[in-house]
């Protein structure tokens, strides 16, 4: 029977030299394509802030980090806008469904794997003729402030 023995010295390079392999083989890095929500909190850039008014085609929930968003159609062109968390959108009460004609305000947000989108502001529904604010006058998401739900 053959035992090893180390000294601490003799370690730290093998645990220095296991980390970098781990890390070199299995990289954990982020990607943009796969946004999350810290993304979505610091992303908003009032300087590619548009104006949008276009009928819903499609409301969905992306089933990684349950974000909630709508498919806006204006002059045949389908645009992504992404709303906010699940829990929240169901909070406030925003009932936003296909057909509904709507006006928003958001930023340009860009994802390498599903595009561009728009990240709201506020949110106005001319058929209901109501207005959701999904944004604080900084910018920040007010879904922030309420509890972190799922995070």
């Amino acid at each position: 029977m053959v035992v090893f023995w180390y000294n601490i010295k003799t370690m730290k390079p093998l645990v220095f030299l296991s980390f970098f392999l781990l890390f070199l083989f299995f990289p954990f890095s982020v990607k943009a394509d796969n946004f999350s929500h810290l993304q979505i909190f610091e992303g908003y850039d009032p300087n590619t802030e548009i104006l949008i008014k276009g009928k819903i085609k499609n409301v969905q929930i992306l089933p990684e980090n349950n974000f909630v968003v709508l498919d806006l159609e204006r002059e045949g062109k389908i645009y992504k806008v992404i709303l906010g968390p699940q829990w929240f959108v169901n909070e406030e009460k925003i009932n936003i469904e296909p057909g509904e004609e709507v006006i928003i305000k958001g930023s340009k947000f860009f994802s390498e794997k599903r595009g561009p989108f728009i990240l709201t502001n506020t949110l106005y529904s001319i058929n209901k003729e109501r207005i959701y604010y999904l944004r604080t006058k900084d910018f920040k998401p007010r879904w922030k402030k309420k509890k972190l739900r799922g995070f």
